[in-house]
């Protein structure tokens, strides 16, 4: 398998012209099916997927879900406001721009997982490109009907979701548009896909980290899984993926420490990447030295943790100590400090998307909330995040069942150390809006949880393609 490094080359070339061949085929240009003939060029269009969907979430996947419920603040002139603010509307350029780029990763997955059983190159390379593939259509798919579907976070899986394209885009045919599919629909093929490509990948035992953890694994489809199915509010398969999304203990191993996961530094490319992270886009690896994310949070003058937030960790809380909370640009705000999750000068850090941590509080929420009851492998669990983020000689004492005098007591506990261990990684508005609770005051209207269809949507599909109540 090609280092990720290599891959990147392959995605800026190949990124600049797969807009172009997947669009019209003229006669000097490659068609889809030539673009699937070979195991190369069909390897160039997994990693413009996998480059496409990063593209797509590397900003506002993770302010918007930080600055909606004050974990971090914005400047009010942040083009990035509207998403959590409550003034979307319809015509957004960058709810249409949110769409488009999902939408064009999925369908450059769509090309391998139709077209690429036709190639006539080996079957193994075949299976691994389509199964991966997978993964990305359902990735993608997840974060679409997360952020526009009815219902999808609040429960009401019949409420509609998004249109759960297929099939490869070859050209304009009006006869062929979808109406959005229901949220249940969007959630049993984003399972079904993420079911079968675990059946067809395996963990890499031989393969550089950047490697391993940029692209889909076994474990990685498992780990999704578990998200997707605790976000469905099917606590037993949450249960179920997060017990196959732990087996690997060898190569996704829980850090001794939070500090060993996002350590402080000043190198600007070839990051390591922590045995925690099941995947993450590794971004200090990219040949393309402008192709930056996050920045303001080391620069202070964009995006910044809220000093407020940063109040509510304990005492001697790793998370929250210099280990974890770094000065950032000298330049910027004395007062204010960076997480090192994305401290490089340069902004070129990793984005982490799914950890082993939030693996061990996904399964912690799922076996309480299937039972309603106080579980002790729960609250096992939840102490081994809790524990981990003290120094030694100055942990707080495990929680035991005695501790709880409820089964809800246990979940907000599982759900605050969520927001301190996921801090920054995008979860947060999420976990409040599937838990119902409003992200902020002006979110307070259910209806502003998602956001609004773009208007262009509906108007190429006559209004077959509907908007969400409330736009």
């Amino acid at each position: 398998m090609k280092s990720y490094t290599k891959l990147f080359y392959i995605i800026l070339i190949f990124t600049v012209s797969c807009t172009k061949q997947l669009d019209l085929p003229p006669e000097n240009i490659l068609i889809e099916s030539q673009v699937v003939g070979s195991a190369n060029t069909a390897e160039a269009l997994l990693a413009s997927s996998y480059f496409k969907t990063y593209a797509a979430i590397r900003n506002y996947y993770y302010m918007s879900a930080d600055v909606a419920t004050g974990i971090s603040s914005t400047l009010p002139t942040n083009g990035f406001i509207s998403l959590w603010n409550g003034t979307l509307v319809p015509t957004s350029g960058t709810i249409q721009t949110l769409w488009n780029n999902h939408y064009s990763a999925i369908n450059e997955a769509n090309v391998i997982i139709n077209l690429i059983p036709n190639s006539t190159f080996s079957q193994a390379i075949k299976t691994r490109l389509i199964a991966e593939a997978k993964f990305v259509r359902a990735l993608n798919y997840f974060i679409l009907v997360r952020d526009f579907g009815q219902g999808a976070l609040s429960g009401n899986l019949s409420g509609d979701g998004v249109p759960l394209q297929l099939l490869n885009y070859a050209n304009y045919d009006p006869s062929k548009n979808l109406a959005r599919s229901t949220s249940l629909q969007v959630y049993t093929q984003i399972l079904k896909d993420l079911d079968e490509a675990a059946a067809d990948l395996t963990d890499l035992t031989t393969a550089t980290p950047q490697v391993f953890r940029g692209r889909a694994q076994k474990t990685t489809c498992f780990a999704l899984a578990s998200r997707v199915a605790l976000y469905m509010r099917d606590y037993p398969k949450a249960i179920n993926y997060s017990a196959q999304a732990l087996l690997n203990t060898t190569q996704y191993v829980l850090a001794s420490s939070p500090a060993l996961v996002f350590p402080a530094t000043t190198a600007t490319s070839n990051l390591a990447l922590s045995s925690e992270l099941i995947f993450a886009f590794p971004v200090s690896y990219n040949s393309d030295i402008n192709d930056n994310n996050l920045t303001g949070y080391f620069a202070k003058t964009a995006i910044w943790p809220t000093p407020a937030f940063l109040a509510t960790y304990a005492p001697n809380d790793i998370r929250n100590s210099a280990l974890m909370m770094v000065v950032g640009n000298t330049a910027g705000p004395t007062t204010l400090f960076c997480p090192s999750k994305f401290a490089n000068p340069v902004g070129r850090d990793h984005l982490p998307i799914i950890r082993v941590s939030e693996i061990y509080l996904n399964r912690a929420e799922a076996l309480v909330r299937s039972t309603n009851a106080i579980n002790t492998e729960a609250i096992g669990l939840l102490n081994a995040i809790r524990q981990r983020s003290f120094p030694t000689g100055l942990k707080p004492a495990p929680f035991t069942a005695a501790s709880f005098a409820t089964a809800n007591d246990l979940i907000n506990a599982i759900m605050r150390e969520r927001k301190w261990e996921l801090a920054f990684e995008g979860h947060d508005m999420f976990d409040m809006i599937r838990t119902g609770v409003a992200p902020n005051a002006a979110l307070s209207n259910p209806t502003k949880w998602v956001y609004p269809i773009p208007r262009r949507e509906i108007d190429l599909t006559n209004g077959l393609i509907t908007q969400n109540p409330g736009y």
